[in-house]
């Protein structure tokens, strides 16, 4: 089987920078036609233009996938530009950094709304599209090792992400019968402008310079997670589905990895 995706249409939350930009221009390079979405539209023509600079085809619909309308926009705009969805992938993602007992309603319910209730409704949008098409799909959500053990004071972060684990299997279960596979892949820590804008910079430095974390010695990149999707959107994974696939350079495996980060007072 090959990992050729020609002739594929694939739709990428968050395609603007970081992980979604990565994720876009390699399945770009396998030969798909790329949707790009996301809440900055300058974000995404400049990935767009990089795809179209390597002979690719990209187009870009901007929206928030925690609202609704928008995401029915974004599929629409897609149909109407391509005609069709194959892949699907959820990358739209934020983290919020604050104490549990610091949490404040709104930080909460917009990490929720966005990590796990905008993928569902994604998902389901996009899953009734491909019913329809009556050629199956693949759809790819972005987890988090923090959905396998949590660390840190990312609480709303942790929660949405272990749903969104679950939700991935349920959904793989329901959606099997149109031939439609449901994955996630989990990253561990990527050096990303996510990480930098979530993060308070001891953690940052923390996380960056304590490879003792890692027992790779070093973070994985943006293009070993994009590997591990554009795989499984390919026929190489036509019997995968309901199954998290972690590229986290062997953190979850080291049971020692999971000390105290830095306190406040270190960045003194």
């Amino acid at each position: 089987m090959s990992e050729d995706l020609a002739g594929k249409v694939a739709l990428v939350t968050g395609g603007g920078r970081g992980l979604g930009e990565g994720i876009a221009v390699a399945l770009a390079k396998r030969g798909a036609t790329i949707t790009l979405s996301g809440r900055n539209p300058a974000a995404l023509q400049a990935t767009a233009q990089t795809i179209e600079s390597m002979g690719g085809r990209a187009s870009v619909h901007p929206g928030d996938v925690a609202s609704t309308s928008d995401v029915e926009k974004v599929v629409s705009g897609t149909l109407d530009a391509h005609g069709r969805l194959d892949i699907l992938v959820n990358n739209a993602g934020i983290a919020h950094e604050a104490a549990f007992l610091d949490i404040e309603e709104a930080g909460w319910r917009r990490v929720i709304d966005v990590n796990l209730n905008g993928v569902f409704f994604m998902t389901q949008r996009v899953a009734r599209q491909m019913r329809n098409q009556g050629r199956g799909g693949a759809i790819i959500n972005i987890g988090s090792i923090e959905a396998h053990a949590a660390d840190g004071p990312f609480a709303s972060y942790v929660a949405a992400k272990f749903g969104l684990r679950g939700m991935t299997m349920s959904a793989a279960i329901e959606l099997a019968e149109y031939g439609i596979r449901v994955n996630s892949v989990s990253p561990g820590w990527v050096h990303t402008k996510m990480a930098e804008e979530a993060l308070r910079p001891a953690m940052l430095q923390h996380m960056l310079h304590d490879f003792k974390r890692v027992p790779i010695k070093r973070m994985v990149t943006v293009d070993e997670v994009a590997g591990a999707v554009t795989f499984l959107a390919s026929d190489a994974a036509s019997g995968i589905t309901g199954t998290d696939l972690v590229v986290d350079g062997g953190t979850l495996a080291d049971i020692h990895v999971h000390r105290s980060l830095p306190n406040d007072e270190d960045e003194q």
